[in-house]
């Protein structure tokens, strides 16, 4: 019969197409939206970095000052300090450091004498912004207002610049180790290692072989450059 080869040609084919490709029968069922892509993480910050204010500009108020090469007392004396003066660490070791000294106040041609005082107190460096020292300064005076305490803070001073021990009876010492209220004022580093107190027009304070500090606040409203303080502060406590 003729029929047969038709019949096995019709089974071949209907084979041949009841077989699928395996990558499409491997391919798994795709439901539901599609999954999203993983969040980028917040990118992270760093303070930005703060440039160490300039140096005390020695020259300047010499020269306005009319400063002597070999100046002793006054203003001058404490600028010419700053030649030889070494960086402070206003980190003081007690966390509480106090000084008292002789301050010089410039207010154009006039200059007036007083007696300075000068605080420093650790602070945790969460409290401090980037490129600030984790120190305050407080920077003020002893007023005749101030009563024993003023009239016995030249008597401590003398005492002081002799490197004796001063009596635990002085009215000065006392009013300085007690008092609690400062103005105080964050600090920075200068680009030559000074200590920069951000406070009026801002005070510059160095170093010496004693630990005395020689400081220099300029006042915030000048009517002469160089108008401003003028100090040698000696160690109390540190």
């Amino acid at each position: 019969m003729r029929t047969r080869p038709f019949v096995v040609l019709v089974s071949i084919a209907v084979a041949a197409c009841s077989q699928e490709p395996a990558g499409d029968s491997a391919a798994p069922v795709r439901t539901g939206a599609p999954t999203p892509p993983s969040a980028a993480p917040p990118p992270t910050t760093t303070p930005e970095a703060v440039a160490a204010p300039d140096d005390l500009d020695v020259a300047a108020l010499k020269k306005t000052l009319k400063c002597a090469a070999d100046a002793k007392s006054g203003p001058c004396a404490v600028l010419n300090a700053f030649g030889s003066c070494k960086p402070w660490n206003a980190v003081v070791p007690s966390g509480d450091g106090r000084w008292i000294g002789r301050g010089h106040r410039v207010e154009g041609a006039k200059t007036t004498d007083e007696f300075t005082i000068v605080r420093s107190r650790r602070v945790p460096a969460n409290e401090v912004g980037p490129g600030q020292l984790p120190a305050k300064v407080g920077i003020a005076d002893i007023a005749k207002e101030d009563g024993a305490a003023f009239s016995q803070a030249d008597r401590l001073i003398r005492t002081l610049e002799r490197s004796d021990v001063p009596p635990r009876s002085n009215s000065a010492l006392e009013y300085l180790k007690k008092r609690e209220t400062w103005p105080e004022a964050f600090t920075m580093r200068t680009v030559g290692l000074q200590v920069y107190v951000a406070s009026e027009g801002g005070a510059f304070v160095c170093q010496g072989p004693k630990q005395e500090l020689y400081l220099v606040q300029r006042a915030s409203t000048r009517g002469g450059s160089a108008d401003g303080l003028y100090a040698t502060a000696y160690p109390v406590s540190w």
